[in-house]
């Protein structure tokens, strides 16, 4: 098996593509669909677990009472704006589903943006890759 990050993963199958080694629909398809299923088995376990959970283990992980309350306002705000754009970040990318979900986000809400965020991540990453292998 091979661990690597999903921005590595997704230039190389883009690069593949372009060499004719991949189909690129199926890039773009697979990418979105496997970072969809991460983001959506994050947000049930952070609807599962719940806030209390992050409030008695969230300090192993920097989560401080403080600011969790800041992010459960901030995502009342921008809940939307955050799942579209934040797997673009990287310590909001691996928190953003769970946090989502222990703040009892919309999950029609959740589930729209963060297919739509998807397809944006995989197409700029998967599309870098392409664009490098036709250099």
């Amino acid at each position: 098996m091979v661990f690597a990050p999903g921005e590595t993963l997704l230039i190389a199958a883009g690069f593949l593509a372009s060499e004719g080694a991949l189909n690129p629909l199926w890039v773009l398809m697979l990418g979105i669909l496997a970072t969809s299923l991460g983001w959506f088995g994050a947000y049930y376990l952070g609807s599962w677990m719940g806030i209390s959970w992050l409030r008695r283990h969230g300090r192993w992980i920097g989560v401080t009472p403080n600011r969790l309350q800041n992010t459960h306002a901030f995502l009342e705000k921008y809940g939307p704006i955050v799942v579209l754009f934040g797997r673009f970040v990287v310590p909001l990318r691996q928190l953003q589903g769970y946090i989502s979900g222990s703040a009892e986000s919309s999950f029609k809400q959740f589930y729209l943006w963060n297919i739509l965020g998807a397809a944006l991540w995989v197409g700029f990453w998967g599309g870098a890759g392409y664009i490098f292998g036709l250099l």
